[in-house]
């Protein structure tokens, strides 16, 4: 008598459980992977266009950069959308992951959740330095000489909002690729070691928030943040090149 037959008492055969990587969405998938793509070449794009020349924890040199720039707003709009774009891959390989069972099922459904609040939490930071940052060191540059210094004050305190924002944003963002790459590492549907870049870049990420919450875009903030995004950006276009292969056709095994 096979299992999947009844037992003395039962009615009917037993319910047999079906495999969590059958019937994957290929659209979603490949819609995620085309979106990382698009997000990680936005982001090259819109560092190039972003004044840096001056120190940014330097606030007068870097302000006076900012009030110069014409296109100051427009680049931090085009920042959040790569950070948007890139979320839409990140929840939709997550929503994927989390048809597992157990460990790796659980940790892709907090992967998502923290991929939608990095979408939320840069949203704010981007109005904050895009929009109110410009408006005040444009009122700082141009205020008569007995009122600079109190605009000065006004716009260092948006300043520091800004990187109260940009910490959170990393603690984030190293909490959903940490999480994401765990996912990965515990299920079967995407390459164990692409889970552990994950979660390095993760780990690399989370002590780099703290740095930027005590010391804002200190250089040792971008030395503790530096191999982590470089970390995190192979894990991107890898996940990506993995969704775009599964997109194309149903897989039931490991990649």
């Amino acid at each position: 008598m096979s299992k999947a037959q009844a037992r003395p008492g039962e009615v009917g055969p037993r319910p047999t459980r079906a495999m969590p990587d059958v019937g994957e969405d290929r659209s979603l998938l490949r819609l995620g992977a085309v979106s990382i793509v698009v997000g990680l070449v936005l982001q090259v794009v819109m560092g190039l266009l972003h004044p840096s020349r001056a120190d940014p924890n330097d606030s007068a040199a870097a302000f006076a950069e900012y009030a110069r720039s014409d296109a100051w707003t427009a680049v931090h709009m085009g920042q959040f959308i790569r950070t948007l774009l890139i979320v839409i891959g990140l929840v939709a390989v997550s929503r994927h992951l989390a048809r597992q069972v157990g460990g790796a099922g659980a940790a892709a459904v907090v992967a998502g959740l923290a991929a939608v609040l990095v979408a939320a939490v840069f949203a704010v930071q981007m109005a904050v330095d895009g929009v109110a940052l410009k408006g005040a060191v444009d009122t700082w540059v141009g205020a008569a000489e007995a009122d600079r210094q109190a605009a000065f004050l006004a716009a260092e305190a948006v300043r520091w909002t800004e990187k109260g924002l940009s910490a959170f944003f990393q603690l984030l963002n190293g909490i959903a690729l940490l999480t994401l790459g765990l996912a990965m590492v515990l299920g079967r549907l995407f390459p164990r070691w692409l889970g552990w870049v994950g979660v390095i870049a993760g780990l690399g990420a989370l002590p780099g928030s703290v740095v930027v919450a005590y010391t804002g875009f200190s250089a040792t903030a971008a030395l503790v943040l530096q191999p982590a995004a470089v970390l995190g950006a192979v894990f991107l276009i890898g996940t990506a090149v993995v969704m775009w292969r599964k997109g194309r056709a149903v897989t039931t095994g490991r990649v």
